[in-house]
């Protein structure tokens, strides 16, 4: 067996203070393992161990300053040797460490992603994350600019059902985080498309008012869930409202679909806009 000696940074999880800290204190332990391993362990500077513990673990010393007994962590500590090192026993009795008070703001993570997908197979909503937002941790100027942190890229092609994975946060300068990782999904489904003529209806039209639209149909075109359903036109209603008309500049209004069956997950319409005539009923006239 051997002494191998590490620096340690400490990852853990105080409220209110830095993430991580390195310790002045040297570990020192004894155990086996392979000849190359310990000669890599011996050439050059003193390698780094980075350790992950409970805040439980964490005795307050003072000041700023924390430490552990290294026998409270040795599991922690095989953790984080990987398997490269047999562990007999650790000759350092405690590490101290230093965690500095910083401002947390909690902000949101935003999915980052670059996802194509296979003939007739479409996502159903956006990227979803697991957490959706994160406590940033850092000078009170300086996380105050920030609004949002992303993932790195999802980069996914030939998709052809749901998927879902890990994904890394993509580090800012001078701040922490509370979680360096993201779980993701995005729901994904096989998908027809399909055509219809439907009629254009028009709403809110005071009672002494007549409102006609050209074309009185259009072509709605919409992409649903692989099924056995069936759809007609009267299974949609595009509509134009009479308060949209008096507002705009111009005749033309783009019809709304205010209704559809649930299984609809995309649609366009052609041509996109209308023309809209406004009459009076009792003089037959044009406002």
């Amino acid at each position: 067996s051997v002494f191998i000696e590490y620096d340690v940074v400490l990852e853990s999880s105080l409220q209110g203070r830095s993430r991580t800290s390195v310790s002045e204190d040297v570990l020192i332990i004894r155990g086996r393992s392979d000849g190359y391993y310990i000669l890599k362990q011996r050439i050059g500077k003193r390698k780094t161990l980075r350790v992950k513990v409970a805040p439980e673990s964490l005795r307050y010393r003072n000041g700023d300053t924390y430490y552990v007994v290294s026998e409270d962590v040795k599991s922690n500590i095989v953790e984080s040797l990987g398997g490269n090192v047999d562990l007999e026993f650790i000759v350092t009795d405690t590490l101290d460490f230093v965690f500095p008070r910083m401002m947390s703001r909690k902000v949101p993570v935003a999915a980052n992603s670059s996802i194509s997908f296979d003939g007739q197979y479409m996502p159903v909503g956006g990227v979803q994350l697991r957490p959706d937002s994160i406590e940033i941790y850092g000078d009170s100027a300086y996380i105050a600019t920030i609004d949002s942190v992303f993932t790195e890229t999802i980069s996914i092609s030939g998709v052809d059902g749901p998927v879902q994975g890990i994904s890394g946060i993509v580090p800012v300068r001078r701040v922490e985080y509370s979680e360096n990782t993201v779980y993701y999904s995005l729901n994904v489904v096989r998908y027809v498309e399909e055509t219809l003529t439907v009629p254009v209806s028009v709403t809110g039209v005071p009672e002494d008012k007549d409102m006609i639209v050209l074309p009185s149909a259009v072509t709605l075109t919409y992409r649903r869930v692989f099924s056995n359903a069936y759809y007609t036109p009267e299974n949609f209603v595009l509509a134009v409202d009479y308060t949209d008309f008096i507002r705009t500049i111009d005749s033309e209004l783009v019809p709304e679909l205010v209704s559809m069956p649930e299984g609809v997950l995309w649609w366009e319409i052609n041509p996109r806009y209308v023309d809209c005539i406004l009459l009076d009923k009792e003089q037959g006239g044009g406002l």
